[in-house]
């Protein structure tokens, strides 16, 4: 099996030679140096049965390393700015408008 993704309650691994992916909960597997070993054989509808998952490199993305978060802030900051700009000049404006009336 090779491991896919941590999430906080279960993992999720693929098999290795058919690629269908499997959920393993947090009390069933071990955290080891190379891997995940699971308590009991995982057996995959395709035959293969692995007892532990390999982690070949880093798989998970931080949120900054996603390409539409720092869009939508970019967008929000710009929206952000400009009702910061219309706020100030209609505030000058106000003030001008009491300063000669």
């Amino acid at each position: 099996m090779k491991f896919i993704h941590d999430y906080r309650h279960f993992i999720e691994v693929g098999c290795s030679s058919c690629g269908r992916k499997h959920t393993i909960p947090k009390g069933s597997y071990n955290l080891t140096m190379q891997g995940y070993t699971f308590h009991s054989p995982l057996i995959c509808p395709c035959g293969h049965t692995a007892s532990a998952a390999g982690k070949e490199k880093r798989t998970w993305t931080s949120k900054a390393e996603n390409s539409a978060i720092p869009k939508r802030n970019k967008a929000t900051t710009v929206k952000m700015l400009l009702v910061i700009g219309f706020v100030i000049v209609f505030f000058a404006t106000e003030m001008t408008y009491m300063f000669h009336s």
